[in-house]
């Protein structure tokens, strides 16, 4: 099995020209380490999708570690899920006098809005996660998505064919298709399993991201499909739910997206087969620490792909602590 892969690439490449002089380096701005570091004692904003979900928490926690070496301040904004909260968050955090933001979008269709004013405003903008349809920003942290649900995709196809099934239905419980880390989700997941002659049955999407939405979708799924052989479930509460509503059966095999406590207590538990998990901690490490070389006035990266865990029944206990201190942080 796959064991922790390498963080992202520590050098740094020149960052491609981008529109109004807002999202400039600081031309004054001194050399990183220095006494003077534009970055000791900044305030910073993190535009959050929802402080509901683990993963953003996690996130939120990443860049408060990393915030605190340096003495900066960060506020959470949560949009609550919400595309008119979520600009109005940006508007209150520009008023406020940040000097970056950090972001991470309610999806991608919606995210350029907050590009917009944040740009009109000389405020930079490092984008953490989802990703924008368009607009101006700093860097974007980013998990391959489409590689990630590959390897969880392969891997169910390889728990189904033990399991004496080279046949049947497939069901993906989905976070919004407006999300492009949705679409890759989807998009990496479907392509081993349909080549391996499975059917996907289709796609089921969330709205609000609950274990309680999750677990009607499954109960709906299993009387609709009765030839249901398999579940990838693309973000922690919909693992969860879907959990409840297998509530510890052999079948379907599921596999799922993200990683918290209760999905590794599920993993060595053995009722969920295995989980691709982002590394929500050292995402908001490095986009707090990417913001920071950039408001220092150093050239960052334009994209920071950070690379994710699978991680399965079989292997759980060999790599619990190293998800403990990467993946999820309460």
């Amino acid at each position: 099995m796959k064991r922790i892969m390498a963080f992202a690439a520590t050098s740094m490449v020149a960052v491609a020209a981008l529109a109004g002089c807002s999202m400039d380096s600081p031309a004054n701005s001194p050399a990183a380490g220095s006494a003077d570091s534009s970055c000791k004692g900044a305030k910073i904003a993190y535009i959050t999708s929802a402080t509901s979900v683990s993963f953003w928490r996690s996130l939120s926690l990443g860049i408060k570690d990393a915030a605190e070496e340096k003495d900066a301040t960060v506020t959470d904004y949560d949009s609550d899920n919400s595309q008119g909260k979520q600009l109005q968050n940006a508007q209150d955090a520009i008023t406020s006098g940040v000097d970056l933001i950090i972001f991470s979008p309610t999806d991608s269709a919606s995210a350029p809005a907050v590009l917009d004013v944040a740009e009109e405003a000389g405020v930079p903008v490092v984008i953490a996660d989802i990703g924008t349809e368009e607009g101006e920003y700093v860097s974007l942290i980013k998990t391959d998505n489409t590689a990630a649900a590959q390897e969880a995709g392969e891997y169910l196809v390889e728990q189904l064919q033990a399991a004496g099934h080279s046949s049947g239905d497939i069901a993906i419980i989905g976070i919004s298709q407006t999300r492009q880390n949705g679409k890759d989700r989807t998009a990496g997941f479907s392509k081993p399993v349909e080549e391996a002659g499975y059917t996907i049955v289709p796609l089921l999407e969330s709205a609000d991201y609950t274990r309680s939405e999750s677990l009607g979708f499954t109960q709906d799924l299993l009387a609709g499909n009765p030839d249901l052989i398999g579940l990838f479930t693309q973000h922690d509460e919909a693992t969860q739910g879907a959990q409840t509503a297998l509530d510890g059966a052999d079948e379907p095999i599921a596999v799922g997206f993200d990683g918290s406590p209760d999905t590794l207590q599920s993993l060595k538990d053995g009722t969920l087969a295995g989980a691709a998990m982002q590394q929500p901690v050292l995402m908001g490490q490095k986009a707090f620490s990417t913001a920071c070389s950039f408001l220092d006035g150093e050239k960052v990266e334009k994209e920071v792909t950070v690379e994710t865990i699978l991680v399965t029944r079989e292997n759980v206990l060999e790599i619990e602590s190293d998800v403990q201190d990467t993946v999820f942080k309460e």
